[in-house]
């Protein structure tokens, strides 16, 4: 018994030792992680000089935008400015255009009176009242010439189809088969030909030509430059199969500006109409 307490005796002082020994030396791990020593029964002081603090993370990372502190950016409105209204130029019909225009209501006006004409035509029995009917219808000789020329051709009756010629060669027109304009130089000037145009069959005379004037029978010579368009045209009528010498100028397209200066003698001839529709 003495010798086992003996022996108990120096093993607790031997391992006293060794304890005592790693406090010193190493350590314990366990205390500087500050928990309770199995000996001692109490908590181990933390090692303060070797243990180091841990980061915050969250501390390290960029607070979150405040959605309340975004300021929106600021969007610019237009401002309207009232600029000062631009006065409406109205726009002046162009002369040419209208007196188209007025042609065309014109031939309308003309063959819707031919029409009714003719209803009344068919109505009538009177043979003397019918003659003076198909006189007057002759008259549209001058808006439509060859329309009026087959009217008095479908007539059945012969009496009645030789009135209406003797009337169309009365009222039709004759001469040259040129429609003049006044020109810029004073002169009439030849805006176009008509159909079967007497002026245009001599293969000299263009349109856009001027007439200075015309030689008489006796040789005497007319001259046009000033002269209202309605006077010259009187001077250019005549009955079919009479000739007429025209003195005509001809502006040329290239080269010198000065007119040229030529004549030419044109038989008149019946003037057909048409209308523009």
């Amino acid at each position: 018994m003495r010798t086992f307490a003996l022996y108990m005796l120096i093993l607790a002082a031997t391992f006293g030792v060794v304890l005592a020994y790693r406090s010193t030396r190493t350590p314990s791990l366990k205390a500087a992680a500050g928990e309770v020593d199995p000996l001692s029964n109490e908590p181990a002081a933390p090692q303060e000089e070797n243990v180091k603090p841990k980061p915050d993370i969250r501390a390290m990372l960029p607070a979150p935008p405040n959605p309340e502190a975004i300021s929106k950016p600021a969007v610019q409105v237009p401002v309207r400015q009232n600029k000062p209204a631009t006065p409406k130029i109205k726009q002046q019909p162009n002369p040419d255009m209208r007196r188209r225009r007025q042609a065309a209501q014109y031939w309308k006006d003309m063959a819707k009176r031919f029409e009714q004409q003719q209803t009344k035509l068919n109505r009538e029995n009177d043979q003397n009242r019918r003659l003076n009917l198909i006189r007057s219808m002759a008259e549209h000789v001058r808006v439509d010439t060859l329309g009026t020329l087959d009217w008095a051709m479908s007539l059945l009756d012969p009496e009645e189809q030789r009135a209406a010629l003797e009337a169309i060669n009365k009222k039709a027109l004759s001469g040259i088969g040129a429609r003049i304009e006044p020109g810029q130089s004073g002169l009439p000037r030849i805006k176009e030909t008509t159909i079967l145009s007497a002026a245009a069959s001599t293969g000299r005379v263009e349109p856009g030509d001027s007439i200075s004037g015309m030689v008489t029978e006796d040789g005497s010579t007319i001259s046009f430059k000033g002269r209202p368009i309605r006077e010259v045209v009187r001077f250019l009528r005549g009955q079919p199969g009479t000739e007429i010498r025209l003195l005509m100028e001809r502006v040329p397209t290239a080269g010198s500006i000065q007119p040229i200066p030529y004549d030419v003698l044109v038989q008149r001839s019946l003037i057909v109409m048409q209308p523009p529709f």
